[in-house]
């Protein structure tokens, strides 16, 4: 059995002080937002180095760090290839969907489904995706925080928070769920972009540090015997391609999953309409494909070791569901000294709440632009100030945080009720977004198309999956009877649940919205919405020439300061700690994050000289 080390006070000093500097960073950001379209995307100049970053590190949540990590125990060498299939995902949009967005010229996504369909698919929208994404939002602070404090051994602690005693889970999801409500609150877009480029260096630290640190300790101090021993004494075919219960068609139909989820989810529209020019789309996907193809391995290798290290994870984890999803976190507290354990868990605090955040802000744009504005203009035939929209978004982001938190704290209630709604969620993802991914490239159907896709698609899941029921003999008398595990083959291809929900889903949606192309007539008012909007999507959306917007330089010199002092932390401790086992791996990942820190800050000195080089010769012209 592994010797195993928790968190202490150095580690407590790391983490207490990442809340902190999140919390304060949307405070300080708070500055930025003079207006809505400030807090709900940047204004549209936030530089796409910026905004690159945070499209990237918002697609991962402790999902890489527990599931994932579980998944790649399982299944070995195949996960290296299905987690890198973002790569080629994000290429459709770099070709397609990238510079549509920017073209769009909206302020929220849902503002897309009123120009493209009708206000009433808005409304349609708006009900069914705001209240699952809620509660997922919910199931993401409860997931993150059960973990945690499980694997780092304070579950069972009591707190005592003055007006009341919680558990340390319960006192692990208010601490997280206040933070998170708060700089995104204050700080809005803004926030979420400064605190994911903080989130992705943190992401950076972990998994540079950890990868030669795991075949170090497998191979007794020797990297090259490290990796011998992986490939002598992994089980057979571990190091191979294939899937464990997973038939052939899991490749294809993954991988279309993520094309939709790459391209037209609500937080990956956000990040490509919210910079200046439609060129930066371009930077950003092809940018963030190379990462996709480039960091799994940082995860995935690590994880590879860990099979030899602990290849009996249940004997050291009996009181986990799922024991192989400590496989990160049991090779981290094995080899990690004091302090970087304290990142360690800020990494995974990051990784979920870089997701949180980015749908908390949309959710609350949606609310705001979507539902309070027009429903506004309706009942008083003005539309509400620029100040009155964003206290409504403030507002709706305070409400939604703390309706996740309420969730978070009485999961246990519903027992099985979320399972059950978890593959609900399932039946309608893919038919939810074929729509939009098909408004954008083809737009002659009629207004209610988006709706009749989206509900048909849905309709065909539900009733393909009743039909498969039936089939092997199985109930299907209730909602829940339409997730148990099935195998079935349909024309000799062999399949499950997810690939049967999805290629069914996407099918029913397709049809319908190709189909609906036939009654094509459009009344003279959604003729000219519609004809407006096309010529929007025809005309390339190149930055204006406008006055910089020195914001989202004064954003890079923010995560800079903020990665320097992660890293000025991470020295002080390697003092203190200096007996302790593992100490100069401090002070490595202290000077690597110092280095990133000043990289920053350069880069923002260089950006703002040539600025105001800039404006100086505008004045001289003149």
């Amino acid at each position: 059995m592994p010797d195993l080390k928790f968190l202490n006070a150095y580690d407590y000093f790391i983490l207490g002080g990442y809340m902190l500097v999140v919390a304060g960073v949307g405070a300080y950001v708070a500055r930025f937002n003079k207006q809505t379209s400030d807090y709900f995307k940047g204004g549209g100049r936030i530089p796409w180095i910026l905004s690159m970053v945070s499209l990237f590190v918002s697609g991962f949540s402790a999902f890489m760090f527990v599931g994932a990590a579980g998944f790649t125990y399982k299944n070995g060498g195949a996960a290296l290839i299905l987690f890198s299939l973002a790569g080629p995902a994000y290429m459709f949009g770099y070709f397609i969907y990238g510079p549509l967005w920017k073209r769009t010229r909206i302020d929220t996504p849902m503002e897309f489904l009123e120009r493209r369909y009708s206000p009433g698919t808005t409304y349609f929208y708006s009900l069914l995706a705001l209240i699952p994404n809620v509660l997922i939002l919910g199931i993401m602070v409860y997931t993150l925080c059960i973990f945690v404090s499980t694997a780092l051994g304070f579950n069972e602690r009591i707190f005592d928070i003055g007006f009341a005693s919680v558990s340390g889970l319960q006192f692990t999801m208010l601490i997280t769920g206040v933070v998170l409500v708060f700089y995104t609150l204050l700080g809005g877009l803004w926030a979420v972009m400064v605190t994911d480029a903080l989130q992705f260096i943190i992401l950076i630290l972990i998994t540079v540090i950890l990868l030669p640190v795991a075949y170090l300790k497998l191979g007794d101090g020797n990297f090259v015997e490290g990796i011998r021993r992986l490939t002598t004494d992994a089980p057979d075919g571990f190091l191979g391609f294939g899937l464990k219960s997973q038939p052939p068609l899991f490749w294809v139909v993954y991988f279309v999953n993520i094309v939709l989820g790459y391209n037209v989810n609500y937080h990956i529209a956000q990040r490509y309409y919210c910079v200046p020019d439609e060129r930066d789309t371009r930077k950003m996907a092809l940018w963030c494909a190379g990462l996709s193809l480039l960091m799994p391995f940082l995860w995935v290798a690590p994880i590879l070791a860990s099979k030899v290290m602990f290849p009996d994870l249940a004997a050291l984890w009996p009181t986990l569901t799922d024991p192989t999803e400590a496989s990160f976190v049991t090779l981290a507290l094995t080899t990690l000294p004091h302090g970087m354990l304290g990142i360690m868990v800020a990494a995974i605090f990051a990784a979920t709440m870089s997701s949180a955040d980015s749908a908390i802000n949309w959710m609350a744009a949606v609310v705001t632009k979507d539902v309070y504005v027009p429903i506004k203009k309706r009942l008083g035939h003005v539309e509400p100030s620029d100040r009155n929209q964003m206290i409504v978004g403030r507002v709706s982001v305070a409400v939604m945080g703390i309706i996740a938190i309420w969730i978070a704290f009485n999961m246990d209630r519903f027992g099985g009720a979320f399972d059950t709604y978890l593959r609900a969620n399932s039946l309608y993802s893919a038919p939810m977004f074929i729509p939009i991914m098909l408004g954008l490239v083809f737009r002659k159907t009629p207004w209610w198309s988006g709706m009749a896709a989206f509900g048909f698609g849905v309709l065909c899941v539900v009733l393909g999956g009743i039909i498969a029921n039936r089939s092997l003999g199985l109930p299907a008398a209730t909602f829940g009877d339409l997730f148990q595990d099935i195998r079935l083959t349909i024309l000799g291809v062999e399949m499950t649940r997810y690939e049967l929900n999805t290629l069914v889903g996407i099918a029913g949606a397709s049809v319908a919205f190709f189909g609906s192309a036939a009654f094509f007539k459009r009344s003279r008012k959604y003729r000219e919405t519609l004809a407006a909007f096309d010529v929007d999507l025809r005309t390339p959306a190149h930055d204006d020439g406008g006055p910089l917007d020195l914001r989202g330089f004064r954003a890079y010199r923010i995560a800079g300061v903020l990665a320097i002092a992660l890293g000025s932390a991470l020295l002080i401790i390697a003092f203190p700690a200096a007996a302790g086992e593992g100490t100069h791996l401090n002070i490595i990942a202290g000077t690597l994050g110092i280095v990133i820190g000043f990289a920053l800050i350069r880069l923002t000195r260089k950006q703002l000289a040539g600025a105001d080089e800039a404006d100086e010769t505008d004045e001289t012209d003149g």
